[in-house]
């Protein structure tokens, strides 16, 4: 299968790229390429079985700080990929923000990005991503990288989906070959964890503007097409010397 994915250096796209090209034909498309390397202004020649799109701009506060690029690079240039393939099946990254586009900007994008995907065709999937976590994610702002390297300020009493990078990449390779599927589909466990919980001696900062108090994925859409997510949140602790913060759980795999 031909398959152009976008953002294919980034955190989720540069692992998926691996796993697409053990039997598949993938075109990687990322904006770091080069000045002409633009969604919002390259030319689409090319013809594809599929598109995964993750290229885009992620982020609540940053979106707070700079809104214009984030509609235009999420919103604008999405708009010219889905209509330049309209009738090309298109898997593209949503978010859990979506769910309350009033908060901040990055969310409005995100949810804006479902809206157009309605209009411009008939078989998209929006792929809702919770918090995705890895043991190696190349992101030092990341939270459990924070976490594990003690850089960690302070915690929050919001509650997070945290969803492990390789269940995020079987999610995807699911919804390739579920091809009657389309829509919004919601990726992450269905097991919340309350951020203060991680951490419980640091301050908690309750002044957090424009992010969402509650995440927690619905899977059933993708329990029903035999998804099941092999990681946890106690898992990642305690392989990365972080167990004494497991008992918070009650021995609950969470």
């Amino acid at each position: 299968m031909n398959v152009l994915l976008t953002g294919h250096k980034g955190f989720i796209g540069s692992a998926l790229l691996k796993r697409l090209q053990k039997n598949n034909q993938v075109i990687g498309f990322d904006v770091r390429d080069a000045a002409s390397q633009d969604l919002l202004h390259c030319e689409f020649r090319k013809d594809f079985d599929l598109i995964i799109h993750l290229a885009g701009r992620s982020g609540v506060r940053e979106s707070l700080k700079d809104p214009a690029s984030y509609w235009m690079n999420n919103v604008e240039a999405t708009r010219r990929l889905f209509e330049r393939y309209s009738d090309t099946r298109i898997l593209y990254a949503s978010s859990s923000s979506a769910a309350e586009p009033d908060l901040n900007p990055y969310a409005a994008s995100k949810f804006l990005m479902e809206e157009l995907a309605e209009r411009y065709g008939t078989n998209h999937v929006g792929m809702r991503f919770h918090t995705v976590y890895s043991d190696s994610c190349p992101r030092e702002n990341m939270f459990f990288n924070r976490l594990r390297n003690g850089t960690l300020e302070y915690t929050t009493t919001h509650y997070r989906d945290f969803i492990h990078l390789e269940d995020v990449l079987d999610a995807i390779e699911i919804l390739i070959n579920a091809t009657h599927v389309k829509g919004i589909v919601d990726i992450g466990t269905g097991n919340p964890v309350r951020i203060q919980d991680l951490a419980p001696d640091l301050p908690v900062r309750l002044n957090t503007p424009g992010e969402r108090v509650w995440t927690c994925a619905n899977i059933e859409k993708m329990q029903a097409l035999g998804f099941k997510p092999k990681y946890s949140v106690e898992k990642f602790l305690t392989n990365n010397n972080l167990g004494n913060i497991i008992n918070l759980f009650n021995g609950e795999t969470v």
